[in-house]
């Protein structure tokens, strides 16, 4: 399954109308997501209630430690107050794609990327990651760094 298909699963888990616009939740299901055996298991784990970390974290101790570490990021996302073992060096070793991955996941919940599921009712759902928030940000920051350049150079007197 894609990562769109594991995303759209664990979603209709939630039970809510509409897609999840939570960039708590959005952050820990593209997470959740990278791996359809990490979907399978995770998805015994979430209903309307929320995702159970706990429990997904139980079932997954067998699990390489890089996907443990995906949990653990994904938890911490979701909760904010979960004691979370994965250090900036661990992040460092994970290399493509996964160190991409919880790049992109620390983005959306900041809410400066969305997750986006093109073609919902299709056999071939595509996920796009919409960093139309994160761009507006780059550019408010690049005006203000021009702004203070501006203020800083010193002027020639007119004549």
């Amino acid at each position: 399954m894609s990562q769109a298909q594991n995303y759209l699963k664990l979603e209709a888990l939630l039970h809510r109308l509409q897609p999840v616009t939570d960039p708590s939740y959005q952050a820990a299901l593209y997470l959740l997501s990278t791996d359809t055996e990490l979907t399978d298991i995770a998805a015994k784990y979430i209903d309307s209630d929320g995702i159970d970390f706990t429990r997904i974290k139980r079932s997954t101790q067998g699990f390489d430690e890089r996907t443990q570490q995906l949990i653990d990021v994904a938890h911490n996302l979701f909760s904010w107050n979960s004691v979370c073992l994965v250090t900036p060096f661990d992040l460092s070793r994970l290399c493509y794609p996964m160190l991409d991955q919880f790049c992109k996941a620390l983005y959306i919940s900041a809410g400066q990327i969305t997750v986006q599921i093109q073609g919902r009712d299709t056999a071939l759902p595509h996920m796009e990651l919409d960093d139309g928030p994160y761009q507006k940000t780059v550019r408010f920051n690049d005006m203000l760094q021009q702004m203070q350049k501006a203020a800083c150079t010193p002027q020639e007197p007119e004549l």
